[in-house]
């Protein structure tokens, strides 16, 4: 059971609809805040959004506010000199974590200090750009005060247990907010929520990857069904730099089918699943020139052992992770099994020749 069922449950399986809540009431009012037009001096929060959290204060409600990217600011620069912090082993952004003192890496782990100055140019005019759920924290505890604010993420909640004490503490405090990333918008039944707020919600449409519009979707509707559960009922914020797009939209009008329908027109079109089924190549290597040949002499000996109608894309680069740099091949076919044994075939024989040597080879089929 879901109210948000992937495409390619609601093509292939029985439907059984529950078209109302169990105790009849309304699904919450949604509405969209554009970004765009957004006041900037007012930070991560929309004005409309900080008018209604001051609310709860007044009223002593509950509200759970969602951004899916936590840290305090994703990216550290210096004003003068332009110099940004990035992970030497990943091609990203370090992300700092105000608490810990640290700059991290949310790939491979790495850690180090929050820089006092520039090394390069020696400047200390330091800015962090972004807000993540720890920044977020901060400025609603200072706005909000004395109302409490419970904050679950992957480092809120990393000791043993640690997530069911701050829900715990949540449902028995009278009046607060629940910020988090999307560990707060699923499953989650507490009746004197009356407020949702998503930031951020165009976020996962910016991802290279065909779940992009199921996913953004899937995070606004789910959030949406926090609030309103009790009989005070409740509305929820989405703030969005693009309030035309159509998960977004069909989200706030909590129309999954229409979401759905139009969803699965886009993937018939784009031949992905479930009108076929992927098979994904990862190639990686220390060096990327090694990593480069052998994507090339995969991709040659994979073009010409196809079944007929399978669709061989790349090779792609990928952002270098964990000191390896990578690439992609990626097929789309309609007979699975055909697909995948070519894929197996194609792979042994370069391995067994030494045309992939220095590199590591990971096939996914139907990856998620």
């Amino acid at each position: 059971g879901t109210a948000t069922p992937r495409p390619e449950s609601w093509l292939d399986l029985e439907r059984l609809v529950l078209p109302r809540r169990v105790d009849g009431r309304e699904l919450p009012a949604v509405e969209v805040l554009d970004m765009r037009t957004a006041d900037r001096r007012s930070g991560p929060l929309h004005a409309r959004t900080r008018e209604a959290l001051e609310g709860l204060r007044e009223g002593r409600g509950k509200a759970i506010v969602m951004l899916n990217r936590r840290g305090w600011a994703p990216h550290l620069s210096c004003r003068s000199c332009g110099r940004g912090w990035g992970c030497p082993d990943c091609d990203v952004s370090l992300v700092t974590h105000s608490r810990a003192g640290c700059l991290a890496c949310h790939h491979c782990g790495r850690a180090e200090p929050i820089p006092d100055s520039c090394p390069e140019c020696g400047s200390v005019t330091l800015a962090q750009a972004g807000s993540g759920t720890e920044r977020l924290e901060a400025l609603l505890a200072d706005s909000l005060d004395p109302l409490p604010v419970f904050r679950l993420d992957s480092d809120t909640s990393a000791p043993a247990a640690a997530h069911l004490e701050i829900l715990r503490r949540f449902q028995e405090a009278h009046a607060g907010v629940l910020l988090g990333t999307q560990m707060v918008a699923k499953g989650h039944d507490f009746a004197d929520v009356a407020l949702g707020v998503v930031l951020d919600a165009d976020a996962t449409l910016r991802f290279p990857d065909f779940r992009a519009e199921e996913r953004a979707f899937a995070l606004v509707a789910q959030l949406a069904g926090r609030s309103g559960r009790g009989e005070a009922g409740g509305r929820v914020l989405v703030q969005t730099l693009a309030p035309d797009a159509e998960p977004i939209r069909a989200a706030a009008r909590h129309d999954a089918s229409g979401f759905l329908a139009g969803e699965l027109e886009r993937r018939r079109a784009l031949r992905y699943p479930p009108f076929a089924h992927l098979v994904r190549i990862e190639l990686a290597a220390p060096q990327a020139p090694d990593v480069a040949r052998a994507a090339r002499e995969l991709h040659a000996r994979l073009a010409g052992s196809l079944p007929p109608g399978t669709e061989l894309l790349g090779p792609a680069p990928r952002f270098r992770l964990r000191g390896r740099h990578r690439r992609q091949l990626l097929l789309k076919g309609e007979d699975r099994g055909a697909t995948a044994s070519s894929v197996r075939e194609a792979v042994e024989d370069a391995v067994g020749t030494g045309r992939l040597s220095g590199c590591t080879v990971g096939v996914d089929v139907d990856p998620q």
